[in-house]
């Protein structure tokens, strides 16, 4: 008996440490949007790496959990806005897919431990879904039509 609880009890940690099966969908997460959207805004969220704030021209806080501060910057053209961001932290690093009102999206790939940029994309969509990674690509959905982005090196499929 001891023997069949401890094979079950293996089987049942095993499952929830391999999590998700093979050829699964791994959908973005919405980023809560703080502040007037038509004045000044702020975009917050946390990943395991630490919490991160984003304004809504772009500059952004990275604050870890030993309380060291980092600034970044996300690309944002003119006087232009973000108006929403998703993001998914997916193999130690950060994807973000953030919409500029009227200048289309982008899909930024960040090196969480150093914030060092490591591809970014633009494309034209506007009133986007949740963005979905599926297998090796980023499929970002707007309406009927949808963008096919390679995680690997942001090259546009």
């Amino acid at each position: 008996m001891k023997k069949l609880v401890a094979v079950c009890l293996g089987a049942i940690l095993s499952a929830s440490v391999l999590g998700a099966p093979c050829g699964s969908k791994l959908e973005f997460a919405l980023v809560e949007q703080f502040g007037d959207p038509s004045a000044r805004s702020f975009f917050v969220f946390s990943t395991d790496a630490g919490n991160y704030v984003i304004r809504h021209d772009g500059m952004g806080e990275f604050t870890s959990p030993s309380k060291m501060r980092r600034a970044f910057f996300l690309k944002v053209p003119g006087r232009s806005r973000i108006s929403s961001m998703y993001f998914l932290e997916h193999e130690r690093d950060l994807l973000l897919h953030y919409e500029v009102s009227g200048q289309g999206s982008y899909l930024v790939r960040l090196e969480q431990t150093k914030r060092k940029l490591r591809w970014s994309t633009t494309f034209d969509t506007n009133n986007i879904e949740a963005p979905v990674i599926d297998g090796d690509v980023v499929v970002v959905k707007d309406g009927e039509t949808s963008v096919r982005i390679s995680k690997t090196n942001g090259a546009v499929l």
